[in-house]
């Protein structure tokens, strides 16, 4: 039977943890129902580094089981998103995790199939088993990913990565994306897409790029660059090129573009075309008018060439993007 370690992280978020449990529930109903009886189900185990009873979330207490205390080799080793309440906690957190750590990483060399959610995916990392691997995790701490562990593949757009039997999903609700594809794994699609149906996941929603916020509003310190960014956002809709914008700053464009790649990670082209699909993405969502008259509103004339890169960006056409998002009245 696929048996499963749900580790038990103080503080991590309940719906992360035994929502999963809730999915596996499903998929052994339907599994039993298909192929009878005799199919051997999902059976799991929340498990923690000294067992007893771990808070998560909302002061839930969990029973766990120790992992010092056995020996086993699970089929599934499954790391929840954890709260995020700053960066030197967050930190501390993990620093705190070097035992834990350490038996994740001999599960997965021991055959295991290694998943983290959400921030998760740090301590996946941490443990160094993404190095030279294909990532995501959730996409507002891209940054401090990038940053920690700069030689994993990441690749944010997605809401779900495989590589090698480590499995990332992104934000929190991503564990059901998650749960299925283990479904799919260790039961059949068919089961999965039961599980999908009785759950009302939408699974046709595979990346995370229609949900990103395009224009980065980070506390950079760059005086230039927020000038920049302030005078991009209020002339919006208006031809701007970046030699007029270097002049009006009494700077270079080769100074101006050096200064947004630092603080930004992008050029000023980009940023502006980052703000413009940001706030078509907000017509989309909140008027009726059309896509045609949302392009110009937003400072485009050619309308296929502003679908293309809002395509680029979001992985989705305007239109679908409206039909996915547009707020009810």
């Amino acid at each position: 039977m696929p048996s499963v370690a749900l580790l038990t992280l103080e503080g991590c978020y309940a719906s992360s943890l035994t929502g999963l449990m809730d999915i596996f529930q499903v998929a052994n109903a339907h599994a039993r129902k298909q192929f009878g009886e005799h199919i051997e189900p999902f059976e799991w185990q929340f498990v923690s580094l000294s067992g007893g009873a771990v808070n998560v979330s909302g002061g839930l207490a969990l029973a766990t089981d120790s992992v010092n205390t056995q020996d086993r080799i699970y089929d599934l080793v499954y790391i929840p998103g954890v709260f995020y309440s700053g960066q030197d906690a967050f930190e501390q957190f993990l620093k705190s995790q070097t035992n834990l750590g350490g038996w994740i990483a001999r599960q997965w060399e021991r055959g295991a199939l290694v998943a983290a959610n959400c921030t998760g995916t740090f301590l996946l990392a941490e443990v160094g088993l993404l190095d030279k691997h294909n990532a995501t995790t959730t996409w507002w701490l891209e940054k401090r990913f990038r940053q920690r562990y700069p030689k994993v593949q990441l690749d944010i757009r997605h809401l779900l990565t495989e590589d090698e039997r480590l499995i990332c999903a992104g934000g929190i609700p991503t564990y059901q994306h998650l749960a299925l594809r283990m479904v799919e794994h260790f039961f059949s699609p068919s089961i999965a897409s039961l599980c999908a149906k009785t759950l009302l996941v939408d699974v046709g929603q595979t990346a995370q790029a229609p949900f990103l916020p395009l224009s980065d509003a980070s506390d950079h310190g760059d005086s230039l660059v927020a000038r920049a960014q302030y005078r991009l956002q209020q002339n919006l809709r208006k031809p701007l090129t970046m030699k007029a914008l270097a002049d009006e700053l009494a700077v270079s464009q080769r100074t101006l573009t050096r200064r947004f790649n630092i603080a930004l990670g992008m050029q000023p082209l980009t940023y502006l075309q980052n703000l413009r699909i940001e706030a078509a993405k907000q017509l989309l969502e909140i008027t009726d008018l059309n896509v045609e008259t949302i392009i110009h509103e937003v400072g485009y004339s050619d309308a296929s060439s502003f679908s293309r890169l809002f395509q680029e960006r979001t992985q989705m056409t305007p239109t679908a993007y409206r039909d996915r998002f547009k707020r009810s009245k």
